[in-house]
């Protein structure tokens, strides 16, 4: 082929990794100029090298050429733009294979030339359009942040195998041509038994994050029995106060006085409403975050009016769902922070929210928290953990609220986070 036909060929291979990369950073948008400047920049330079340059160092070029412009049309990291340069060729080669491997399962003469390459890469295309439209690969691309190392080691097996496969394919075409289907076949079986593997390993994962908060949480349950139990005394000899109070004086001060005193004893009675919670993980994580709130010198209430608060997921979901929100309240470097949580239901939906003392954020500034890398604040960013936050809601059909409400003549930014009673 010519470099004008090599060219054309890149130019779908462009297609391919765009629209793949677009779906495994969840990017609703891209710039369409950008875009096609780079299709035709990369298209053009591969089809120079593919003409001009020996193997393997062709290869080497065009996988460079692709990370490069992944780098330039979304402006992310350079080691997240090789991990998704990875992930992109392993669906295009198998893609690719496969359908080579059909013609040939149905009787058509495979030959390298351009007209076979033009319908290969049509097909090809069509696939990549079906994949990218209908499977969440963006779930994929999240393992590599949570440094899921089974997954990892995965990828890496397959992308060894791709590029095996690939300087095969280019070193001896005749040789791959004619055992392709038995390639074919090998490549899908091979991603499927990796993909068991992943499934088990992510299985087990999940296992050992839910072992972690039990063995992390369900022992401050002790400390909270046990500061409750110290403080019962005290609450006896309260009561006894109350009581001679109410038989010894009638007149209104007193009665006011007595109220007073009431509401004085109402956040030390607060322990004993967690205590109440039928999730004990819950129980001891909330039991934790009020004594980081002590340390860290923020009124922090906890409101719960629903003792028997249970949802869809799993304990470590909701704890770092809830964690990230309140730590997120903590770290807004407020003057005296007011952070509540409350836990609630509201008929037949479940409720959660999460507020804090907060400047007011119009609609736009609203929209853009839960974009990847979005702070509001100057060190610590809302950024990933509010990203992560959505995902966990929306994998359990929940929804979540940003609202700017006022408690007390003052702004109070609240997440409001709602699912479905089941």
């Amino acid at each position: 082929m010519g470099v004008i036909e090599f060219m054309i060929m890149g130019i779908y291979d462009a297609l391919n990794y765009i629209l793949l990369s677009k779906k495994f950073l969840n990017q609703e948008k891209i710039d369409k100029k950008r875009c096609i400047f780079l299709i035709l920049l990369s298209s053009g330079c591969m089809g120079m090298i593919k003409k001009n340059v020996s193997n393997p160092y062709s290869i080497l070029i065009s996988s460079f050429l692709c990370i490069v412009m992944i780098f330039f049309l979304y402006r992310r990291g350079i080691m997240l733009s090789i991990y998704v340069h990875m992930l992109s060729l392993i669906f295009i080669i198998v893609i690719q294979l496969i359908v080579t491997g059909l013609f040939v399962g149905l009787g058509q003469t495979i030959e390298y030339n351009f007209i076979n390459g033009f319908i290969i890469q049509n097909v090809t295309l069509g696939f990549v359009i079906i994949i990218s439209r209908y499977l969440p690969l963006h779930i994929i691309l999240k393992h590599f942040y949570e440094n899921n190392k089974v997954f990892k080691y995965l990828i890496f097996n397959l992308f060894i195998i791709i590029v095996s496969i690939l300087l095969y394919w280019n070193n001896d075409m005749k040789g791959i041509l004619k055992n392709i289907i038995s390639i074919a076949t090998l490549s899908a079986g091979i991603i499927y038994i990796n993909l068991v593997f992943l499934r088990e390993g992510l299985k087990n994962q999940h296992i050992e994050k839910q072992q972690k908060i039990y063995e992390d949480y369900l022992p401050i349950i002790d400390d909270l029995m046990d500061e409750i139990r110290a403080r019962q005394h005290e609450f006896d000899n309260h009561i006894q106060a109350l009581r001679m109070a109410m038989i010894t004086n009638d007149d209104k001060e007193s009665i006011v006085a007595v109220r007073k005193y009431m509401d004085e004893l109402e956040p030390n009675n607060r322990l004993n409403k967690l205590a109440k919670l039928d999730n004990k993980v819950l129980a001891g994580f909330l039991y934790s975050k009020i004594n980081e709130a002590k340390k860290l010198g923020i009124n922090f209430q906890v409101e719960i009016e629903d003792y028997g608060f249970r949802l869809k997921l799993k304990d470590y979901e909701l704890v770092e769902m809830i964690g990230n929100l309140i730590n997120n309240a903590f770290e807004t470097n407020i003057n005296n922070n007011h952070v509540f949580l409350r836990l609630k239901k509201e008929k037949d939906t479940n409720v959660i929210d999460v507020g804090n003392r907060h400047p007011y954020l119009n609609p736009e500034q609203i929209n853009k928290m839960f974009k990847k890398g979005y702070s509001t604040k100057s060190k610590t960013g809302r950024g990933y953990g509010l990203f992560h936050v959505r995902q966990v809601i929306e994998k359990y059909q929940g929804t979540i609220q940003v609202l700017n409400e006022t408690e007390n003549k003052e702004n109070y930014l609240v997440f409001r986070i709602s699912f479905a009673s089941h």
